[in-house]
């Protein structure tokens, strides 16, 4: 029998464009690896001391085994995606609950990464305006990304993945006139056991990894999922690693730790005569880049939970519904040492358990349940 024009619409609503391995492990790594550029070292180097730079590289481990998790589920459920599964893993009710924890999650990351880019973006570039200015400038951005949709906003990230990478590097490079290499000890930090508790628990952030999972049917087969899931966190790793490397080599931890936007201010100290220096545009345009597409993409994809949840055709009124909560929620912020103390934290935490025992404990329930093929199981 023939769709329905119902069917219909509802297909063209849940079935995005495809694209390449090369465009997912540029949307996945940007959306990881955008963190660099905001609080999350100060915050870890405040934990850890000097070893930052190699407790992150456990939390890949850890994220890697997650992305186990992850990559198992779709393996047993082939040509689903993360919502669908739910629903035949655990049933219509939990599989709604599962999904809409997830989707609320989602909501919260992008409105609390809007809320720190914006917190820090005033301190460093725009002192005198006020929050809802550059928060209102972003999620217009956000919302025409999202508006134009998955495959756009993959390509978009392949466009620009390069020529960051490039900027990155250079900074990198020219900032060798300032390490010091005995910044890197005590190497162990502030002991051993806070340092693996610590790269356990802020495994959550590779946790975008989970978005492989969201839009599994745009990615080509399971086994592209899982080349792009493991480059994707190797990749990121390596960059996160060199990044927390390069900060501990120029501030001491004990100064880094008071610190916001780490790459910016070592941007400044670069200094090769009257004739090279102050390049702090690269690491302008590379951080306002990739806060945009791990801001679009976290969004979009609780829009599109949201919309496969409640059997919405027509997602663009979800995104504008959506951009304005996030843009208000983003403004009840009080101020940066909030977003730190309580929603990074918050997230750091806890983010694990939403991007990776949740289809943990699907696959377990799936598997004593009997469900999903059986020549997967």
């Amino acid at each position: 029998m023939g769709e329905t024009g119902w069917q219909k619409g509802q297909t063209a609503m849940i079935e995005e464009g495809k694209f390449g391995t090369q465009e997912a492990i540029c949307l996945i790594t940007t959306a990881i690896i955008s963190k660099v550029f905001f609080s999350g070292p100060t915050t870890v180097v405040g934990i850890v001391g000097n070893a930052d730079w190699y407790v992150t590289i456990l939390s890949a481990a850890i994220a890697m085994v997650g992305f186990l998790f992850i990559y198992l589920l779709l393996k047993r459920f082939p040509g689903k995606d993360i919502t669908e599964i739910f629903n035949l893993s655990l049933g219509h009710f939990f599989g709604f609950i599962f999904s809409g924890i997830l989707a609320l999650y989602m909501l919260f990351v992008s409105s609390t990464r809007l809320a720190e880019f914006s917190e820090v973006f005033k301190v460093y570039i725009l002192p005198l305006s006020p929050n809802w200015y550059i928060i209102g400038f972003f999620i217009v951005s956000v919302f025409i990304l999202s508006r134009l949709g998955l495959e756009s906003i993959a390509r978009f990230s392949k466009l620009v993945a390069y020529p960051m990478l490039i900027g990155f590097i250079i900074v990198l490079a020219l900032s060798a006139q300032n390490y010091n290499t005995n910044n890197i000890y005590p190497v162990l930090g502030h002991g051993l056991g806070k340092t693996i508790t610590t790269g356990i628990m802020r495994s959550s952030i590779y946790g975008e990894i989970i978005i492989l999972a969201i839009f599994a049917k745009a990615f080509q087969g399971i086994e592209y999922i899982k080349r792009e899931g493991i480059i994707s966190i190797g990749l990121s790793a390596l960059i996160i690693s060199t990044s927390l490397l390069a900060f501990t080599l120029t501030f001491p931890y004990y100064v880094a730790q008071e610190m916001l936007g780490l790459v910016y201010r070592m941007a400044e100290l670069i200094d090769y005569g009257p004739f090279f220096q102050r390049i702090e545009p690269i690491t302008l345009f590379i951080w306002i880049i990739s806060a945009l597409i791990s801001t679009t993409i976290v969004f979009y994809s609780f829009v599109w939970i949201f919309c496969k949840m409640f059997k919405i055709q027509d997602k663009n009124p979800v995104i504008l519904g959506g951009a304005i909560i996030v843009y208000a929620a983003a403004l009840i912020h009080k101020d940066i040492i909030t977003i730190i103390l309580k929603n990074i934290d918050f997230m750091r935490s806890l983010g694990s358990i939403v991007f990776f025992i949740l289809p943990l404990l699907t696959l377990i329930v799936a598997a004593i349940r009997k469900k999903g093929d059986k020549r997967n199981a």
